[in-house]
């Protein structure tokens, strides 16, 4: 079970939606500078206001990336670490008994 460490910080609502739209706002305006300084002149368009910009930049979003923070494993390197260091000190033996559980849990997901 995971538990929360007693002194977090936690993210004040007037901070962080500021922040978020913030950041958004920054990324349209990339978007928008990074196409009219290069794909208006390539391929003769016309420049793209702010808010296309950030029509498209959501549209990108949605089609080839994903909304939302990245996957778990990524967000903590302690762990990753812990978990590297936990197989390098196994033995073949204890690698392949480990490998056949995670296999057979894997295959019972699947069948449900």
């Amino acid at each position: 079970m995971h538990r929360q460490h007693k002194y977090r910080k936690r993210w004040s609502p007037f901070i962080f939606v500021p922040l978020v739209l913030a950041v958004v706002a920054l990324l349209a305006g990339v978007v928008m500078l990074l196409w009219n300084a290069t794909i208006s002149p390539l391929f003769d368009l016309p420049e793209i206001k702010f808010w296309q910009a950030l029509a498209l930049f959501v549209l990108c979003r949605l089609l080839f990336g994903r909304l939302g923070p990245p996957p778990s494993y990524r967000q903590n390197p302690k762990r990753r670490a812990a978990w590297k260091e936990k197989w390098g000190n196994m033995s073949e033996e204890e690698r392949a008994n480990f490998k056949a559980r995670w296999k057979e849990r894997c295959e019972k997901r699947g069948e449900n």
